[in-house]
């Protein structure tokens, strides 16, 4: 193994001392060839060697080819790495700034909901407000009596330790609908859910498929008596 003298030491090159790379993960020779081309007058000449400079970088990840707006994305990176100090406009005509790079898309907003009883979801007070809103009768009493058996359900699901009867469901039916919803004392909210499996279960049968035995002709063979 060679060593280095002294002399050779002084001229080496180590990445502390050079320039900051603005996006590492094109390379240095990349910063270095946009550095350059900023440097040339002719923005036609800028436009040439930028789209050899993308065709580059396109070879380097062949997998982002499939994304949207790529090429335009690497000029605007063409852009950022050069300082935004090109003539040339991009293919687009809006030449990008520092300003554009600084821009932080919105926050986005969740929904926030303030639920009296969080642990049995959102969908089940959907349920609740769509059965207050229905007109009395036995479809509204049967659907209410779903509603109740599935805040069973979650309910469970939610604290599998926890004893819950259906005492317990409808008073926080009740508690939830101020008294304007209710479940008969007899209903046994398990055995609802159940019935209703079985139900959807009987109503969907597994279709079964008709094969028809077909029998293979007899082999045919050649009498071979002239």
């Amino acid at each position: 193994m060679a060593i280095r003298s002294l002399e050779e030491r002084k001229t080496l090159e180590y990445n502390t001392e050079r320039d900051h790379l603005v996006l590492p993960e094109y390379g240095r020779h990349l910063q270095r060839m946009a550095n350059s081309i900023k440097k040339l007058e002719d923005p036609e000449e800028q436009r040439a060697y930028i789209e050899r400079s993308i065709d580059m970088i396109i070879q380097l990840f062949p997998e982002s080819k499939s994304v949207d707006n790529y090429r335009e994305k690497l000029w605007h990176d063409m852009y950022y790495m050069a300082g935004f100090e090109l003539k040339v406009l991009p293919p687009g005509g809006v030449k990008p700034t520092f300003e554009d790079q600084m821009l932080r898309p919105e926050q986005l907003k969740y929904p926030v909901h303030h639920l009296q009883f969080k642990h049995y979801g959102y969908n089940v007070h959907l349920m609740i407000q769509k059965a207050l809103g229905m007109e009395d009768g036995p479809i509204k009493k049967e659907f209410v009596d779903v509603i109740g058996s599935y805040m069973k359900l979650a309910y469970k699901t939610w604290n599998k330790e926890h004893f819950v009867s259906d005492d317990m469901i409808r008073q926080d039916l009740q508690s939830i609908t101020k008294g304007e919803l209710s479940i008969d004392e007899d209903k046994d909210l398990d055995g609802l859910v159940s019935s209703q499996a079985k139900k959807r279960f009987l109503q969907t049968p597994t279709p079964v498929k008709s094969w028809k035995n077909k029998r293979k002709p007899p082999m045919q063979t050649k009498d071979r008596r002239r």
